[in-house]
């Protein structure tokens, strides 16, 4: 991935999402939002441009958060929007990097967010990514995954086959993103232990929130 692909759409990232989804994205990441309360040390992979940790801290006002994305232009939208917080800025740690080599503390985080963010990745690289954040889970924790997902009715998969198919030539075009098709991360997580607690649908499971707890 480039994060000069991400830093050229970051400007517009607002209304190239609002165009094509309305405000189902934001719905999606913010859906289980009610069931993150009593998390403390989060851990948000490619938040973008901070929709999400805003909502997140003003829901949460005494977590502590880091941001791991890759790309400068979508981290300086994130500062940006959270300065409007009160005391925000002092809970939340920036960091600038590629989740396939940045460095996770072990055990430490009880929430890991990653919200339109799995599907970058090819299943190689997804599958060695799922290790990691396993790794970096304390015992009990939780994930937050909100992403694109496959529809079980035939007639909804035609239009998500057509939308899917559209989204990958635009961001492996501009971005240089891994994945070339959409890879669902459940059987993945569910190997390493993780069983699913809540999920939300959205246009009848094209758009999916699904919360998961790790191993106890």
């Amino acid at each position: 991935m480039s994060w000069t692909g991400f830093d050229l759409l970051a400007p517009h990232y607002f209304w190239l999402e609002y165009f094509s989804f309305g405000g189902l994205l934001r719905r999606t990441r913010a859906a289980l939002l009610p069931n993150l309360a009593g998390c403390r040390r989060v851990l948000i992979l490619g938040e973008g441009d901070g929709r999400f940790l805003e909502a997140f801290l003003l829901a949460n006002p005494t977590a502590m958060v880091d941001c791991l994305d890759l790309s400068p232009g979508m981290t300086s939208l994130a500062l940006a929007r959270i300065k409007k917080i009160p005391a925000a800025e002092s809970r939340v740690h920036f960091h600038l990097g590629d989740a396939r080599q940045w460095n996770f503390p072990q055990a430490h985080y009880d929430l890991l967010v990653a919200n339109f963010f799995l599907d970058c990745f090819c299943q190689p690289e997804l599958a060695q990514l799922l290790e990691r954040l396993a790794i970096a889970l304390a015992p009990g924790g939780k994930l937050l995954v909100g992403d694109f997902h496959w529809p079980e009715g035939r007639l909804a998969r035609a239009p998500a086959r057509l939308a899917l198919n559209l989204m990958y030539g635009f961001f492996k075009l501009f971005t240089g993103i891994s994945a070339g098709k959409l890879v669902d991360p459940g059987p993945g997580l569910q190997a390493l232990g993780f069983t699913r607690a809540r999920q939300v649908d959205f246009l009848g499971g094209f758009l999916r929130s699904s919360l998961w707890s790790g191993k106890g």
